[in-house]
Formats: structure tokens, C-alpha cells, sequence
């Protein structure tokens, strides 16, 4: 809301305009520590300027506001301010103000997908900075731009980064200095030098413990990135550790960082899940997952598809393959808004500039979408192939390979609603004895009977029937189209393969042998109480002295 100044005031407006500009640089220095202070002080700096009648000045305060927009994900919000910013400087020469709306727009083209432009607005940002002699601006705009520099992979980044620890060492800045040993931190990691990333951070955390106020952001970073370095070292238990520490410093802003938040998130949970603590590790994704609502889809998608890795290495398929169509919906819904907010970006750059080329730059910008939406289309096709082998990993048996009861589920579930006619037999298979295979033989000697059980099934029964195993020792086979004579004979056949088997090739003295419960039905809506009836008649085989198949009364 904008202030309200009596007439006094507006002619103070006009003779103060130093002091905003002091109060202007203050705030930029310290929104990533007070983004509220620093977005009130751009309210408050831009009211001032526009009654003094100071365009540049409107324009500076405009994109601290920006900039803080930007930090608290606030995409929307920092692209108009971006674009009332550029209007007021278009016939200004201000280089301050200059320097810090280019910087602004790089940051937010980045953040849109629009990299070849964040890195032009971000090569003038430092250009323009270095012609001033204002050594804080020309660290602003490099701290400002190592978003774009870093991500997008520029030759000289290791250059780039040692001349901003440089600068910020020459002006004595210790919080700046933390962040630039931060960053070379990561860099380090990036090429694999963990033992000099580790040295390295550990001077930024050192550094930002003497920042004497105001480095509660700083050390959220500082151990964020302790944490990742931690878990590529492999030592999860410190990683934690840190990331707990980072989200514990972050959470202490009103409005914490979502993007720092995003990434520590994920790196506690990648260490949850080095450490086995599966429930925890996805107890905390989830949680981020509703602190940050439905904001940041990337971010989102970044920790859902963390899990779903964690998970399946766990052997949790159903959960990730669950936690990736989540991650994969939210790659699309982000690509839908970056997409919107390129086009609105590059129209209203348009504008402004009153580009003679506007079509043609308008076309460049369509082959980049078109571009772009080839390229999700690639990664949705890769995401749904992954989605495909964890289905079918979910629907099968990680020992033997067979289906399992939750496959079987959803075929009795198509059988019945497809009416099946003809008639059909199911037969449940249990190993005789089993427990004491395993207390004799011990439990390797019997998971390998079961991965034979398993391929003697496959072996002996037909292309159309469904084998799964259920749970233990027992198997489940489903024949459609197999009258109660055909089963019997199968089942029969089935049972000899087991108990004639060369069983000595496991283990010396080791047998085996089955009993099988059998029932057939020509009803499709009788199939759940068909699997009762094969149980029952494997209760009865088992009592008549087990070895045997108990069918129907012929």
C-alpha cells in the first residue's frame, strides 16, 4: 500500500535523495537475511523517489522488491515489477539502477527457462557495475548473477567465483565472503574434488559464525551445502546433521527461502534413506511437500522424484512409483507456467524496447517453446517408460520373479467386468513342510526352491495362465479357458515335477513336495469365493496326508 505524505514532506522528498539511495543500497546488501525489512524499505524508497519525481531511483526500489519477490518464489509478482522497473529507465543512464533491474531480469528469466537471456542480462549487469566505482555494487551483481553464471555452466565460473571471494575480501564483507567459499564449495564438489569442497566450506562456516549480525541465511546455505557434500562423501549420518540444522535456521524466517529449503529437503532425505530410515525420509518430503503447497511445481517435483529413487533402491515400488506420476504431473504443470511466463516476459521486453524485430524475435522465442515443449515431451516419455518398469516391478515378486496378489487382484477385476463365459479353474499350491526346509537348510537353501517352484510353474502351465506367488510358500495359478478335468491333469503334473525334482542340487537330503487345492466356476462374478474354495481344498489336501491334489468330487 502506498504511504501517504503530507506537503512537507514531498519537498523533503526532493532533498533527501541521498539518503534513499544509502537506505536503497543497505537494503539490498541485507534482503537475503531480511527480505521483509529490505521489501519494506523498497515500499517505502520507491514512494519517496516517485514524489521527488526520480525515475531511477522508482526503478531501483522497484527491483529490491523484485528481488525479494523473487526470493520467496513469487515469479508473478517480481515479473511486474520487473517490467514497471525497465519503463523507468528508458531514458536513464543511471547506472546503479541499471545494474540492479539487468540483474533482476536475469534471475528471473533464469528462473523461467529462458537461459540465453538471463545470461545477457546478466553479462550487462556486471559490465554496467564495473564501470561504476562502487565496489558493493560490483559484488551485487555478481552474487546477483552466480545463479545464472553457476547453472548455466560458463568456462571461466572458477574464474568468476575466485574474483568475487576477491572482492568480497578486499571490502572486508565477511557475510559475502562466507557465501563466495560457499559457492566454490559446490563448485568443487561439482568436479569431484570432495577433500578441497569440504576444506573449503568449512572456512565459509567459520567466516559466517563471525558475521557480527545477521547471518542466519548464510549459515542455512553454509550447511546446506555441508550436508550435500557430506552425502557425496558418504557419510549420511553428518549430512543429516547439517540439513536438519539448515532447515532448523531457515524456519526461523517468517518466509524461509523455498528454493534453499527445497534442496536441503531433499538432501535430508536422501540421508534418511542412506541411513534405512525410510518412514522418516518420506515423512520429511511429504511434509515439505505441504509447507510449500501449491507453490514451486520444480521444487516439488526435485524432492517427489528424490524419493521415488530412495524408495525404489528400498524396494518400496508401489510408493515410488506413486511419489514419480506425482513428480511427473508437476513437471508438466511447471512447464505450463514457465512457459506463460516467458511469453510475458519477452512481450513486455518487447514493449519496452519497441524492438524493430519483434516478429522475428517473437518467432526465435516460439522455436525455443516449441523447442522446449520437444524436449518435455522426451522427458515425459522417459518418465513414462520409468513408470511402465515400476509397474511392472510393483506387480511381481522381487524373489521370483512371478506375479503377485495384487496383479491377480486387478485381472479377476477385468475377468469379471469383461463377463467371462467359459469355464475356468484356480488352484492354490503350498510347499509341504517348508518352515523346516528352512530351520534344516537354512532360509538361502529355501528362497532357492522357490525361485525352482517358481520356473517349474512357468515351465508347465499354459501361454494364458496366470501364476503369481501369494505370499510365503504359497502359489496361485489361474487358468482360464481350463475345464475341472484339464486342471486336475495339470495340477497332477505339476504336483510330480515337484516332488521328482533333483532337489540334491540345493542341498544334500533336501525334498520337496506340495499339496494343491483346485475349484472351477463358469461364473465371473464367482471368482473371489473360487479362491475360498481352492483354499479350503488345499486345507483338506493338507490333511489327507499333504503330497496330493484336491479337486473337485468327480
Amino acid at each position: 500500500m502506498a504511504l501517504a505524505l503530507t506537503p512537507h514532506l514531498v519537498v523533503a522528498a526532493s532533498d533527501h535523495t541521498e539518503s534513499v539511495r544509502l537506505a536503497l543500497a543497505r537494503a539490498r546488501r541485507g534482503y537475503l537475511e531480511d527480505p521483509a525489512g529490505a521489501l519494506a524499505e523498497g515500499i517505502r524508497c520507491n514512494e519517496v523517489a516517485r514524489l521527488a519525481g526520480n525515475p531511477a531511483l522508482c526503478a531501483r526500489a522497484l527491483a529490491l522488491q523484485g528481488v525479494v519477490s523473487l526470493h520467496r518464489a513469487d515469479l508473478r509478482g517480481a515479473l511486474a515489477l520487473a517490467v514497471e522497473a525497465d519503463r523507468l529507465l528508458e531514458s536513464s543512464d543511471d547506472i546503479t539502477a541499471r545494474t540492479e533491474v539487468a540483474a533482476l531480469k536475469a534471475q528471473l528469466s533464469f528462473f523461467t527457462g529462458s537461459y540465453s537471456e538471463a545470461l545477457s542480462h546478466a553479462e550487462l549487469s556486471v559490465e554496467l557495475a564495473d564501470i561504476s566505482d562502487d565496489a558493493g555494487l560490483r559484488i551485487y551483481a555478481r552474487r546477483a548473477t552466480c545463479l545464472v553464471f553457476g547453472n548455466v555452466g560458463v568456462p571461466d565460473w572458477r574464474d568468476r567465483l575466485d574474483e568475487l571471494l576477491g572482492l568480497a575480501i578486499g571490502l572486508g564483507d565477511r557475510w559475502e565472503e562466507a557465501i563466495s567459499r560457499n559457492d566454490l564449495a559446490c563448485y568443487l564438489q561439482e568436479v569431484g574434488d570432495l577433500e578441497e569442497a569440504e576444506r573449503e566450506i568449512e572456512r565459509a562456516l567459520d567466516v559466517a559464525h563471525g558475521v557480527p549480525s545477521g547471518n542466519t541465511f548464510a549459515l542455512a546455505v553454509v550447511h546446506s551445502t555441508r550436508a550435500d557434500i557430506r552425502l557425496a562423501a558418504g557419510r549420511p549420518q553428518e549430512a543429516l546433521a547439517d540439513a536438519e540444522r539448515s532447515i532448523s535456521l531457515l524456519l526461523r524466517n517468517a518466509e524461509p527461502n523455498p528454493y534453499v529449503l527445497g534442496v536441503t529437503v531433499r538432501a535430508e532425505v536422501q540421508a534418511r534413506m542412506a541411513l534405512g530410515h525410510f518412514d522418516d525420509a518420506q515423512r520429511a518430503g511429504e511434509g515439505a511437500l505441504t509447507w510449500l503447497g501449491e507453490r514451486l511445481p520444480q521444487t516439488r517435483s526435485l524432492i517427489l522424484s528424490t524419493l521415488a529413487s530412495a524408495l525404489r533402491e528400498a524396494g518400496r515400488i508401489e510408493q515410488a512409483y506413486d511419489a514419480l506420476a506425482r513428480a511427473a504431473e508437476l513437471e508438466r504443470r511447471a512447464f505450463r507456467e514457465l512457459s506463460e511466463l516467458q511469453l510475458s516476459l519477452k512481450r513486455v521486453t518487447l514493449e519496452v524496447s519497441a524492438a524493430r524485430h519483434e516478429t522475428e524475435s517473437l518467432a526465435a522465442k516460439n522455436r525455443q517453446l516449441a523447442e522446449a515443449h520437444t524436449e518435455l515431451e522426451r522427458r515425459t516419455r522417459q518418465l513414462e517408460g520409468l513408470q511402465e518398469q515400476l509397474r511392472d516391478q510393483a506387480d511381481r515378486d522381487w524373489l521370483t520373479g512371478l506375479y503377485n496378489r495384487r496383479y491377480l487382484a486387478r485381472e479377476i477385476e477385468r475377468l469379471t467386468k469383461e463377463r467371462f463365459t467359459r469355464r475356468m479353474s484356480l488352484a492354490v499350491l503350498d510347499l509341504d513342510h517348508f518352515k523346516s526346509i528352512n530351520d534344516r537348510f537354512g532360509h538361502d537353501a529355501g528362497d532357492q526352491v522357490l525361485v525352482r517352484v517358481a520356473q517349474l510353474l512357468r515351465d508347465l502351465l499354459g501361454d494364458t495362465d496366470i501364476v503369481v506367488r501369494s505370499g510365503g510358500e504359497e502359489f496361485l495359478f489361474l487358468m482360464p479357458l481350463t475345464d475341472t478335468h484339464a486342471a486336475t491333469v495339470r495340477c497332477e503334473r505339476i504336483r510330480q515335477a515337484i516332488h521328482d525334482a533333483e532337489w540334491d542340487a540345493i542341498a544334500d537330503g533336501l525334498t520337496v513336495t506340495t499339496s494343491i487345492g483346485l475349484g472351477s466356476t463358469q461364473d465371473p462374478g464367482d471368482l473371489v469365493a473360487l479362491i475360498r474354495l481352492a483354499d479350503q481344498r488345499l486345507y483338506e489336501a493338507k490333511h489327507a496326508g499333504r503330497d496330493r491334489v484336491v479337486g473337485p468330487p468327480r
